[in-house]
């Protein structure tokens, strides 16, 4: 095999748990030729890891994505990691006339897969694992292979995160990072007021808090902020300078999201708290990681609000995070 093609996750936090069987690959096959489509912003964070030679932002439009098959269908993949769950994704990696395909056996795809692989129930496996267990399939790396790299942070966001520090956050003290925000759903999002309350106890020990977010997660963490007399830098940095942030920060303390994969990859202690989704599936990576979930018997539902009130995050107080704060950061 001399050329392969990797369709990567489009969350951020499923591409930063891809990164195991990513460095995987390249340390199996270092000659192997990778090239990667996925969303823009992604392929810019994971560039600094050296892991493809070349990359191809994923288009929007149905006339975007035919062109695209048709140009790495002349570049020549030998193989495909079809890494998303979706008919697209596999329909893609058999347009690009990939003979071999790697892929979940989902939505009826199978048939576009040559190597389909059936998935336990959800939590059975670490979702990094299931990525490994892909590559396997293809002759590319261990099955269980260790853990990566802390993630390489561009210079670019390094510069910025600095800028953006010294504005808000001036001062010698350790930087805590909050993110109350969680895309994914309401099910996933802890009391905004919970987190308030976490973040004015950090600051009583000296750290200095700063939360943070997406440009959607503006209000909740504008909300958090102003409870917990603190800067709120939501919308303003670049995915590059979030992960310097992040690389910087001595904890972290966010919802299961993104962010919290972010934190996780670039080395900081991080807590995650867990409501309607499967720690055991998709928690982040990391030797310094803790996760706290309480979860009632009727978790984990993976659903993005819910009809009877979240109790499986009304169950998670502050004196619960806060402990794990301490247990992560020593």
């Amino acid at each position: 095999m001399a050329r392969l093609l990797v369709r990567l996750p489009n969350w951020l936090g499923d591409a930063l748990l891809a990164r195991t069987m990513l460095h995987a690959v390249r340390r199996a096959s270092p000659r192997l030729e990778v090239l990667a489509v996925g969303p823009g912003p992604l392929l810019g964070l994971l560039a600094a890891d050296g892991l493809f030679d070349a990359v191809e932002a994923w288009p929007a439009g149905g006339a975007a994505r035919a062109a695209l098959a048709r140009a790495v269908r002349a570049w020549g993949p030998d193989a495909a990691l079809v890494l998303p769950p979706s008919f697209s994704s596999a329909w893609f990696a058999r347009r690009c006339g990939a003979r071999r395909r790697a892929g979940f056996a989902h939505e009826g795809r199978s048939l576009l897969l040559t190597h389909p692989l059936r998935r336990r129930a959800r939590g059975d496996v670490h979702l990094a694992r299931e990525y490994a267990a892909l590559a396997a399939c293809l002759g590319l790396g261990p099955a269980d292979p260790p853990p990566p790299p802390p993630l390489a942070v561009p210079a670019p966001g390094a510069a910025e995160a600095e800028a953006l520090l010294a504005r808000v956050a001036p001062g010698d003290g350790p930087l805590a990072l909050i993110g109350p925000g969680a895309l994914y759903g309401p099910a996933k999002r802890w009391a905004p007021e919970r987190f308030a309350a976490v973040g004015r106890a950090l600051a009583g020990r000296g750290m200095r808090v700063v939360v943070c977010g997406a440009a959607a997660e503006r209000e909740t963490c504008r909300a958090v902020a102003e409870a917990a007399d603190c800067p709120t830098l939501a919308g303003e940095t670049s995915l590059a300078a979030q992960a310097a942030l992040c690389a910087r920060a001595a904890l972290a303390v966010c919802n299961d999201s993104g962010l919290a994969h972010l934190a996780a990859a670039a080395g900081a202690p991080t807590v995650a708290v867990f409501g309607s989704t499967s720690s055991a599936w998709t928690a982040p990576l990391g030797a310094r990681v803790r996760v706290v979930q309480r979860p009632p018997v009727c978790a984990p539902c993976f659903r993005r609000t819910c009809a009877i009130g979240t109790r499986c995050l009304e169950r998670v107080a502050v004196a619960d995070v806060l402990r794990a704060c301490a247990e992560a950061a020593a």
